[in-house]
């Protein structure tokens, strides 16, 4: 009962952020063009990968890697109705690429977006909550113990450690740690606990808005406030460069998203990733 009765707290407590479609086109405008500086960083690193963003159904489709996370479509769905044909030319394409097509779809997108996805054999697989802040002076705190990444490379070893949960990885498990560390407008942010990587995070900014993303802690660190520290100072930063408002995803339910709401952060809506299922 105590534990409800605190979540019930926690919830009320969280300052207002309405959910309008102007404040949803200014986040995805926000994430797409995160995107795209990471398609451009792609090229420029591993130029085989044969990276592009074609704009589609009032979004851009992103291919980085046919294995890659960043392989998907954003913002779709905006600007109006989607088409049969948009959806087709969405399927090939990643599947000439031999990638799986994937598309973010919003509560906020036109409802063609999910029938025509559903039709053309698309099916939810993933959902994430999109939060946002506009309190974030309320929630700032610089911490000592972060700084800017010293070194770019043992950064993304050190996150790409944290999100596969190994002691040790190879260049494969980096490679978007990479491209997220070496993309301009991107700051790279990691913890230190006695000299040692202990977490890692990332932000941009545009405009008025902060993104903050990539916040992983290594395993034997968890459980000590790092992710929570990260945000805070991120978000510190952030009001320090004329930020008003900021951004984040995390899973429903996990600690990410909690440690999110702690720090001032409302839910906006919960997003869902379709894919395209193989015919049986």
């Amino acid at each position: 009962m105590q534990a409800c009765a605190r979540a019930l707290s926690l919830w009320f407590e969280l300052p207002a952020v309405l959910s309008t479609q102007e404040l949803h086109d200014r986040i995805a405008a926000c994430e797409v063009a995160g995107i795209r500086a990471a398609i451009a960083t792609v090229r420029r690193l591993y130029p085989d990968a044969n990276a592009e963003g074609v704009d589609i159904a009032g979004g851009l489709a992103a291919f980085t890697g046919a294995d890659s996370p960043l392989s998907q479509v954003y913002g779709a769905g905006r600007v109006g109705p989607v088409s049969a044909a948009e959806i087709a030319e969405i399927t090939a394409f990643f599947e000439s690429r031999g990638a799986t097509p994937r598309v973010y779809v919003s509560p906020l997108a036109d409802p063609s977006l999910s029938r025509r996805l559903a039709a053309a054999r698309y099916a939810p697989c993933e959902f994430e909550n999109v939060l946002a802040s506009q309190e974030l002076d309320a929630h700032a705190a610089r911490d000592e113990r972060i700084r800017i990444a010293a070194d770019p490379e043992a950064w993304a070893r050190a996150s790409a450690m944290a999100f596969t949960d190994r002691d040790a990885v190879g260049d494969a498990d980096a490679a978007i740690a990479r491209v997220l560390v070496y993309s301009p407008g991107v700051t790279a942010l990691e913890a230190l606990d006695d000299g040692a990587i202990a977490a890692t995070a990332a932000m941009d900014l545009h405009g008025d808005w902060t993104g903050l993303f990539a916040g992983a802690t290594l395993g034997p660190y968890r459980g000590r406030g790092w992710h929570t520290a990260l945000i805070r100072d991120r978000l510190a930063r952030a009001f320090e460069r004329g930020a008003r408002f900021a951004r984040g995803h995390a899973k429903p339910g996990s600690t990410s998203e909690r440690n999110f709401l702690r720090c001032g952060f409302s839910v906006l809506y919960t997003r869902t990733l379709w894919e395209r299922q193989q015919p049986q």
